[in-house]
């Protein structure tokens, strides 16, 4: 972007998989696929981008990170994780 564009002024990080199922029954696999897009991307974004002057660096997150979702535990832990680093 930086070659092509000379700036980056602002991120919109909006990811998400989904992987329906209780908790119990979840592969670590399925729990990693569901938490990857979202956390490792928002991770890495902002360690890419750490030293640019960003206007803005947006993360979409869902309630469901706050009240949780049935069968979603792994979708509600990506998305609280979510809120909380955008605190930082």
């Amino acid at each position: 972007i930086l070659d092509r564009h000379g700036r980056l002024t602002g991120i919109l990080h909006s990811a998400g998989v989904t992987r329906d199922a209780f908790l119990a029954r979840k592969q670590a696999e399925e729990f990693d696929t569901v938490l990857a897009p979202k956390v490792r991307g928002a991770l890495y974004l902002d360690l890419e981008t750490r030293d640019l002057p960003l206007e803005l660096f947006v993360v979409f997150s869902a309630v469901a990170g706050v009240l949780g979702n049935v069968g979603q535990a792994d979708y509600a832990s990506a998305n609280a994780f979510l809120d909380a680093h955008a605190q930082l």
